[in-house]
């Protein structure tokens, strides 16, 4: 917490060096107040730009906090996203670079459980509570099993015992954990992001006003396979795509498609999620009515696991270092802590969010490579992943300004100016002009990128 009141002293002057604005805080907040509660909302996959149709989350948090412009998830896939989150450590820290074998899912994972800030926040007396999806994988476990440091644990678990939870994550799905087993089908009721709000409401509800809370709120909306609450559907409108969806970037690696991604079933799975969201921003609608004046110091956190390819570079995925795959909205909001309706545009991670919960919450993770939003420079972060859907494994830097990549085995090398080439159109790595940034970023890559992602060579 020590770092967190200096900060709190000199905030306008840290705002100020990260790029806020809007509203600051005022230089009299200089104390903190008590242990906050934490209300972290995770979707899955959504996609950066798709906040328009969630006008409760616009209201409640954005204008009452700060959006970081420039969120990115370093391993661009559910279980190394997730795995950062609980722990502050990238896939080179834990080694879980995807969903599932040896190097994915909950069996890289199970290791780190008893090091997450679930641990840390029960260890500091917070009751604790997730809701949702939990890990690739997990499915291994008993119905029973409940993760070290959640006091309340109900997570969805897929029926046909699939690894990946996505066609199964809306309907047709169990809920398991410390409650009894609970199956959800297809009924209007059964839609999980519903169900899950429930959970969400009776844990704020049954938590003692003078015990701290942190509650996550897992949801798999908007995961595709896209499926809209019946109270939403038909109520979103196609909208234009960006250019990255009908110009193919030149130059490209050879591995990557040379044909577009079809405009109306991309134009489509925009809409769909959309209307997917619509049911979440209810959910955070409810839990933050549910909290009543609890909310005034309360530590509200929105965000995705990770972003996802609607056609951008001729892709309709993730695994991939680009910005329709790393990059994700994330919102902070603390009153009388953090500025309202503000926008930092530093770099910022899931692992920092983790040291931004622990900080917030005066607890400490084991070695974590995350830094608080008080404490981070935020100038850049390394990308690192490993071969996935017929693609190389992939080193990188992504700052403000710059994303370089370099692919595994002299595969393919990219270098894109945001300032000036927001859609990633133009590859920049052949030329002339750009070669000593190229030397410099990938020197900053080969430092930051270590050890290296299995399979990855130089």
């Amino acid at each position: 917490m020590s770092t967190l009141r200096r900060a709190l002293v000199a905030l306008l002057v840290v705002a100020a060096a990260a790029g806020v604005h809007g509203t600051a805080a005022t230089a009299s907040q200089k104390t903190p107040p008590p242990q906050p509660n934490i209300v972290l909302v995770l979707t899955d996959d959504q996609v950066e730009g798709t906040m328009d149709a969630m006008p409760a989350v616009h209201s409640l948090i954005r204008q009452q906090g700060v959006r970081m412009s420039n969120a990115v998830i370093p391993t661009s896939t559910c279980c190394p996203s997730r795995s950062a989150l609980l722990t502050g450590r990238y896939a080179r820290s834990t080694g879980v670079y995807t969903n599932t074998g040896p190097h994915g899912g909950w069996g890289a994972f199970k290791g780190f459980e008893s090091q997450t800030i679930a641990v840390a926040l029960d260890q500091a007396g917070y009751r604790t509570g997730l809701f949702g999806k939990y890990m690739n994988g997990w499915v291994s476990t008993p119905e029973s099993y409940v993760p070290d440091g959640w006091d309340e644990f109900m997570a969805i678990r897929d029926p046909s015992g699939s690894q990946e939870l996505g066609a199964g994550a809306y309907y047709n799905y169990f809920l398991t954990g410390t409650q009894p087993t609970q199956w959800h089908a297809r009924e209007p009721a059964d839609y999980s992001t519903d169900v899950l709000a429930g959970l969400a409401v009776d844990f704020v509800d049954t938590t003692d006003p003078g015990t701290p809370l942190f509650l996550m709120l897992s949801t798999s909306g908007p995961h595709r396979k896209f499926a809209t609450a019946p109270r939403h559907i038909g109520l979103w409108h196609d909208e234009p795509l960006k250019p990255s969806v009908t110009q193919l970037t030149e130059p490209r690696p050879a591995f990557m498609p040379d044909t577009l991604e079809d405009y109306k079933s991309t134009q489509r799975d925009l809409r769909k999620q959309h209307e997917a969201l619509m049911s979440v921003d209810e959910a955070v609608a409810d839990v933050v009515d549910a909290l009543g004046a609890r909310a005034s110091n309360t530590l509200f956190i929105y965000m995705s696991d990770n972003g996802l390819q609607l056609g951008e570079h001729g892709l309709r995925d993730k695994y991939v270092p680009y910005s329709g795959s790393t990059d994700v909205p994330l919102l902070l909001r603390w009153d009388g802590v953090l500025p309202a309706h503000a926008t930092v545009n530093k770099v910022m991670t899931n692992a920092d969010v983790a040291a931004t919960i622990a900080e917030a919450a005066g607890v400490t993770l084991a070695a974590p490579d995350g830094r608080s939003y008080w404490s981070s420079g935020g100038r850049g972060v390394v990308l690192e992943a490993i071969a996935a859907a017929g693609r190389p494994a992939y080193c990188g830097w992504r700052s403000k300004r710059w994303l370089f990549v370099e692919w595994s085995n002299n595969k393919g090398r990219e270098l894109y100016d945001y300032q000036n080439d927001p859609y990633e159109l133009h590859n920049l790595a052949r030329d002339r002009d750009y070669w000593n940034r190229v030397a410099k970023l990938r020197h900053k890559t080969v430092q930051a990128c270590s050890p290296v992602p299995p399979g990855f060579t130089w």
